[in-house]
């Protein structure tokens, strides 16, 4: 029963309801506040997304993944990111081994961060699904148009620093309706002043997260309003934050 609500929560992560094995599609727009629009232009404006998702659980651990477009109309803006996140069970409890591989892509630079470390994570006799993992974070990037004024390249690879992610998800009927309510956000600190120059975060500790409120229309449709927040993160020091729209699909 454990794999099964934990491959459900996994698929969580991005507020979608799921089974142990899950595969969704979900596609919308990033409206981005006036913090990010006048730091990134129109990198971080309106900007157009599409992901697929998947999850599955076994006795062994679970695994979630997504792919996701942005800006896949403009060829000068086009980003990925891919992300697969897993857990391996440590016997019959609430404790597992995790790791994380997440990269991102643009044009100009690309950015994969691994997260490897311990994760607990339970599901509640109310139905209340809470994830918390403390990992180390290793970061592979290549910002080559980024140059020291004598010329050489920043290095900003290798250990940079501990990572904690927190979870929290529970799904409620509300007048009739089924609604999932969904919240994750992850914290770095301890990274290198080289990544802090080249990444745009500058500020030593930063954080990110997401909280998403989705309605399940009803056969496999649901629709999501999406609150998305950063604090010297994302590229930018100081905060910036945006509100995403999206439908998914659930096969």
């Amino acid at each position: 029963m454990k794999t099964l609500n934990t491959a459900l929560a996994l698929a969580l992560l991005t507020a979608a309801p799921a089974h142990a094995g899950m595969v969704a599609v979900e596609a919308g727009m990033m409206d981005w506040g006036s913090q990010a629009e006048a730091h990134f232009g129109k990198g971080k404006s309106e900007n157009e997304f599409v992901t697929l998702k998947g999850a599955t659980g076994s006795a062994f651990g679970d695994v979630y993944a997504h792919v996701k477009l942005e800006d896949f109309t403009d060829s000068d803006m086009i980003g990925s990111e891919i992300n697969i996140v897993g857990q391996i069970n440590i016997g019959d409890g609430d404790w597992n081994w995790y790791g994380q591989v997440f990269n991102k892509q643009k044009p100009v630079w690309s950015e994969t961060n691994t997260t490897l470390g311990i994760s607990h994570d339970k599901t509640w006799d109310n139905g209340l699904y809470t994830q918390v993992a403390l990992a180390g974070h290793i970061v592979t990037s290549d910002y080559a148009h980024f140059k020291k004024a004598n010329g050489e390249s920043f290095d900003a690879n290798g250990f940079n620093g501990g990572y904690v992610w927190l979870c929290a998800n529970q799904s409620f009927n509300l007048g009739g309706h089924d609604v999932t309510l969904g919240w994750w956000q992850e914290h770095f600190f301890g990274r290198g002043d080289d990544y802090l120059i080249v990444s745009g975060d500058t500020e030593d500790h930063g954080f990110n997260g997401q909280l998403t409120l989705r309605y399940h229309i009803g056969s496999g449709l649901s629709a999501s309003l999406q609150y998305r927040y950063a604090e010297n993160n994302l590229g930018k020091e100081g905060f910036h934050d945006g509100v995403f729209y999206a439908l998914q699909y659930n096969f």
